[in-house]
């Protein structure tokens, strides 16, 4: 049976702070793909208008660099109504899924195929709430929209010191 065009999540932050930006990553975890993939942002607070998102950028490497390369990232309306983020990259091209091995004594080259396989992005949350809503970040190839996705929820803050609050609460736990 022959692998279809799949992606995973290789790097992802464990929440979205308002206004500070957001890095994820996604690689092959099947075959390769020329058709490129989409990067979208869907939940009740995207579609009512709490949560908004600015400055989608994707690492590019060029000449052994990394550089920033800005995206428009939509809002848009789906068929049912509904307001969800996206942005399309079709020239995006997905490439086969690097072979993974349990208990392999991981070299220098192993991990440089990983980072130059990987495809990271960037964005920025805007939210001003005293709650932690949810959203749902999707990546999914263009090719296999249906079951090659990433999908993960993750909550958004506009606590600017969450992770130092969040150490503090575990130390009072004690």
């Amino acid at each position: 049976m022959k692998k279809q065009v799949n992606l995973r999540f290789s790097t992802c932050g464990e929440i979205m702070i308002d206004g500070l930006p957001f890095s994820f990553g996604v690689e092959s975890a099947g075959r390769a793909s020329a058709k490129g993939l989409c990067v979208s942002i869907s939940g009740e607070d995207v579609d009512n208008g709490r949560i908004t998102f600015s400055g989608l950028t994707r690492n590019v490497v060029d000449k052994g660099r990394v550089k920033p390369v800005r995206y428009d990232f939509k809002l848009i309306s789906k068929s049912d109504g509904k307001k969800i983020y996206q942005a399309r990259f079709p020239d995006i091209k997905i490439p086969d899924a690097l072979e993974t091995k349990l208990f392999k004594k991981v070299s220098e080259q192993d991990v440089i195929n990983r980072m130059n396989n990987e495809i990271s992005f960037k964005v920025t949350p805007h939210f001003s709430g005293d709650d932690t809503p949810e959203i749902m970040l999707t990546v999914y190839p263009l090719e296999n929209v249906l079951t090659g996705s990433a999908a993960m929820w993750l909550n958004v803050t506009s606590d600017t010191d969450y992770f130092l609050n969040k150490i503090k609460k575990k130390g009072k736990k004690k």
